[in-house]
C-alpha cells in the first residue's frame, strides 16, 4: 500500500473505530453520562438518580453516581448535620479522589498529618489513598461543606444516603478505611 493511501485509510477509519466503541486516543473508558441535563432545586436531593424533595435530611446528593455513569458523586451538608461539633474518623478512600469545598462557614480539614482551617471559598484536594477527614468546629455551624468523589461509587452513595437519614452506620462497603481518630477539637486552637 502506498504511504498516501495508508495515511488516508487510517484517518478515514478513526470515525468507524469511535462508533464501534474503540478507544483510539487511549482514554481508559468511554462513559455514557446523563442523556439529559437537569436542574436541582435547593430543597431537592438526587440519591440513586431520583430527584425528591428533602424533609429533614442531614446530607444532600446533588449529582448521583447514576447521573454521571459512576464518574462523580457530589453532595453537601445540610444545616441539621452541623448542630454538634466533630466529624468522622481519619480515613482513606482506596479508589477515589475527594474534593472538599467550603461554600460557607468554617471547617477543619485534615490531610495526612496537617490540619487546616478552611473558610468560605477554600477547597481541598485529597488524592486516593491519602488519610483525611473534616470536622465542624462550631456548635450549630451555619456553614455548608461540599464533598465531591471522583469516580463516584454506588457504595459511597448508599453510605451517604444512610447518613442523610440520620443513621450512622458502623460498617460500610464504601471502599473507605478508618485509619485514625477524628480531629481532636480541643488540641486545635
Amino acid at each position: 500500500m502506498k504511504r498516501r493511501n495508508f495515511i488516508t485509510a487510517t484517518l478515514l477509519s478513526i470515525p468507524a473505530f469511535s462508533f464501534a466503541g474503540f478507544n483510539f486516543w487511549g482514554n481508559k473508558t468511554v462513559h455514557n453520562t446523563a442523556k439529559k441535563g437537569f436542574l436541582i432545586r435547593a430543597n431537592e436531593s438526587r440519591f440513586d438518580g431520583i430527584q425528591k424533595t428533602m424533609t429533614n435530611d442531614l446530607l444532600r446528593c446533588v449529582i448521583s453516581n447514576k447521573d454521571s455513569d459512576g464518574q462523580l458523586l457530589f453532595g453537601t451538608t445540610m444545616p441539621d448535620a452541623l448542630r454538634r461539633k466533630g466529624g468522622p474518623p481519619l480515613h482513606i478512600h482506596k479508589h477515589q479522589e475527594e474534593v472538599f469545598f467550603v461554600l460557607s462557614g468554617e471547617f477543619l480539614i485534615q490531610i495526612g498529618d496537617e490540619i487546616f482551617t478552611a473558610k468560605t471559598g477554600d477547597a481541598a484536594f485529597i488524592p486516593r489513598g491519602t488519610p483525611h477527614t473534616f470536622a465542624n468546629p462550631i456548635e450549630n455551624n451555619p456553614g455548608t461543606l461540599i464533598s465531591m468523589h471522583f469516580p463516584g461509587s454506588n457504595e459511597m452513595e448508599s453510605y451517604f444516603k444512610t447518613i442523610a437519614s440520620g443513621k450512622f452506620p458502623e460498617e460500610s462497603e464504601a471502599n473507605q478505611t478508618d485509619v485514625g481518630p477524628p480531629i481532636n477539637l480541643d488540641a486545635v486552637k
